[in-house]
């Protein structure tokens, strides 16, 4: 008995027995888990619940919450993949709690201004196109447009649109293909020029309009620019947060 191993172990054990048969914390449902339980309800639905839907709802709750509880003492939360990068999420989201009214037209303009060439459109294309896959037409297709032809009707039919407008390098690059668009400085504006090649063979190509790059006016982007000035501002709340935290903690990097 006068061993101090032996009473460590005794208390231990006993400590550990009233702890698994200590009683659980009582499950309280009151109206405000009930009026919580008909808000999401009508939220999901576009409806209060009837009595008999509330019942069910609050049985429902009550079996969720019995079994959350169950698996919390069990212990099944830890080292569990999914529930830690849930947590991290949700922590996450917490900690990214921005009041969107606190923004000022000066900070979306200033925003706008620092980050302009996120916003400014590249060169952009319109342009005719006839089609062939015979390098031997070109010739005769270059009169017929000389001869003011009704270019529409001339070429090959193909699934390959006749006209592109306001496009920019890439979109063009997606309908004609790479090869089309390295070509792009061949044209002249308002004139016939081929062959252009590509993938698909050969195109007689007028270039209708060139658009310089040129930023998008705000008031025409407003609320996208709120929207990344929101998300910058969150993820900076974010790594604050986490910079915060860390200093509470020990990382032992082996």
């Amino acid at each position: 008995m006068k061993e101090p191993l032996l009473w460590f172990a005794l208390i231990g054990g006993l400590l550990f027995s009233a702890d698994q048969l200590r009683a659980p914390d009582a499950i309280i449902v009151n109206e405000a888990v009930r009026n919580q339980i008909a808000n999401l309800w009508q939220t999901q639905m576009g409806e209060q619940p009837s009595a008999r839907e509330l019942e069910s709802l609050v049985h429902n709750w009550v079996r969720d919450e019995v079994f959350y509880r169950e698996a919390l003492r069990l212990g099944l939360d830890r080292e569990d993949t999914i529930i830690r990068r849930r947590l991290v999420q949700k922590l996450g989201f917490l900690a990214q709690e921005v009041d969107e009214e606190s923004v000022t037209p000066e900070e979306i303009q200033t925003w706008y201004q620092e980050q302009i060439a996120d916003y400014t459109q590249p060169v952009r294309y319109s342009l005719s196109q006839v089609y062939f896959s015979d390098a031997d037409q070109f010739d005769s297709l270059k009169d017929k447009l000389a001869d003011d032809g009704k270019w529409t009707e001339l070429g090959e039919i193909s699934m390959l649109p006749r006209r592109l407008n306001n496009k920019s390098e890439r979109e063009v690059a997606s309908t004609f293909g790479t090869e089309f668009t390295a070509q792009l400085n061949k044209l002249i504006e308002g004139q016939w020029v081929g062959p252009i090649t590509s993938t698909f063979g050969y195109h007689l190509v007028r270039l209708d309009q060139l658009t310089a790059s040129a930023p998008t006016p705000l008031a025409y982007i407003e609320k996208r620019v709120v929207a990344d000035l929101l998300h910058q501002r969150r993820e900076q709340s974010l790594d604050d947060y986490y910079k915060e935290l860390l200093d509470q903690y020990e990382v032992d990097y082996q």
